[in-house]
């Protein structure tokens, strides 16, 4: 009898681990097999980023994540996006498995709290004032004492609590307008905000919208989606291989599909590249002589993204190359471009820059051009020159070889 009983227990342990690994291995497979579609999106009123605008939802952000569901076949559209208060997303994204929002700053700070993907555009948190006030700030010391308002859970409050204030000592609203109202009233001197969407928040709400200003900058950096830390990273990891796919993939046009949305809402910037025009004529000179030398072994490196080719420190210099039809040999950066003609396409204002430079160094051998292009190591559109000069390589072909930098305002 005894004997029976232990058998009898034996047979429900392994039947208790069957199921416990059945159950295991199956939430595991529901874990792996979880898409982009699956995922909760969130977003708030953020323009020119996300916002809703006669009950549509649109912006950069909007618009770029319904070209992501297109390239992952997710069947989803900005319909499915639920609109809430910056707080609501904030936490829900915290806690909540599988749930995204988005335009998110990614600091240091809130590195760990979530899973990223981008970057979306640039963003810069500013203090913004009334301009009829004579306030100034030269540091961030020069903040105490003044009232200094600030959403709920949003980057500008955890930048003034992080830089020294006190939580209690900040004016906490859940919406911009009671801020920009306040601001009107003088019941508070300041709000630390985003710069885009803080003017143009302003610009829609405000009684007078040409009385404000920014005066001090608190943060430079990137906007970004903020995935829950327990989603699955190869979720996250195809999230962010279709947006890399959608700012490096060119369409008929000639641009991608990030420069045209990034176009529709925010003009290029000018930016002080660390890169100068000697360095520029120095990559040239280089990879010139190199074909001159050996021709198929240097488009295969710079095709394979190598140094110098591509600098190993900065992967926005890098070298590209034409032949003298306008297709691209070789491209140190994006070498889903390479063997694809551009004659006749353009930047995304209008100018077929491509042909102009193959034009220009067959006529002068050598020479600058300027256009709008996007950045590898950062988000949105920039103003960029471009040094040319004609090559012929040790293959008895001809090539327009070319590097560039981004321009300071003029």
């Amino acid at each position: 009898m005894k004997k029976s009983m232990n058998i009898k227990i034996f047979a429900v342990t392994i039947i208790l681990c069957i199921t416990s690994i059945f159950l295991f291995r199956a939430t595991e497979i529901m874990a792996k097999t979880i898409a982009v579609d699956d995922l909760t999106y969130m977003t708030e009123q953020y323009p020119p980023f996300n916002f809703e605008e006669k009950g549509r939802l649109q912006g950069i952000t909007v618009d770029l994540l319904e070209e992501i569901w297109k390239k992952t076949n997710a069947g989803r559209n900005r319909d499915h996006i639920r609109l809430v208060k910056w707080t609501v997303g904030y936490q829900a994204v915290l806690k909540k498995k599988n749930t995204v929002l988005f335009s998110m700053t990614r600091t240091p700070e809130r590195g760990n709290l979530f899973q990223w993907a981008g970057p979306i555009a640039p963003t810069k948190i500013v203090i913004i004032a009334r301009k009829d006030r004579p306030l100034r700030i030269n540091k961030f010391d020069d903040l105490t004492g003044y009232k200094v308002a600030a959403l709920r859970d949003d980057i500008g409050e955890q930048l003034l609590v992080q830089g020294g204030i006190k939580r209690k000592a900040i004016v906490i609203k859940e919406n911009a307008k009671d801020v920009i109202d306040m601001l009107e009233a003088g019941t508070v001197d300041f709000w630390a905000y985003e710069e885009t969407a803080g003017f143009w928040l302003i610009k829609h709400m405000a009684t007078n919208p040409g009385n404000f200003q920014s005066i001090y900058r608190l943060y430079e950096g990137e906007l970004y989606f903020a995935f829950n830390r327990e989603t699955p990273k190869t979720v996250v990891q195809s999230f962010q291989q279709s947006l890399n796919d959608l700012k490096k993939e060119k369409t008929i046009d000639g641009f991608s599909v990030y420069e045209r949305i990034f176009d529709h809402y925010l003009k290029p910037r000018y930016v002080k590249d660390r890169v100068t025009n000697d360095q520029v004529l120095q990559m040239v000179d280089r990879t010139v002589s190199d074909l001159a030398n050996d021709a198929p072994g240097t488009i295969k490196k710079i095709n394979a993204g190598e140094h110098p080719y591509r600098d190993k420190d900065n992967h926005s210099f890098y070298v590209f190359m034409y032949d003298t039809g306008v297709t691209m040999t070789a491209h140190g950066d994006n070498i889903k471009i390479v063997g694809k003609n551009f004659k006749g396409k353009t930047d995304i204002n209008g100018k077929a820059f491509r042909d102009e430079i193959v034009a220009k160094a067959q006529q002068n051998g050598s020479g600058w051009e300027d256009y709008v292009y996007t950045n590898p190591d950062e988000s949105g559109l920039y103003y960029k020159t471009t040094y040319f000069k004609l090559a012929k390589g040790s293959d008895g072909k001809t090539y327009i070889v070319c590097s560039g930098k981004f321009k300071d305002k003029p």
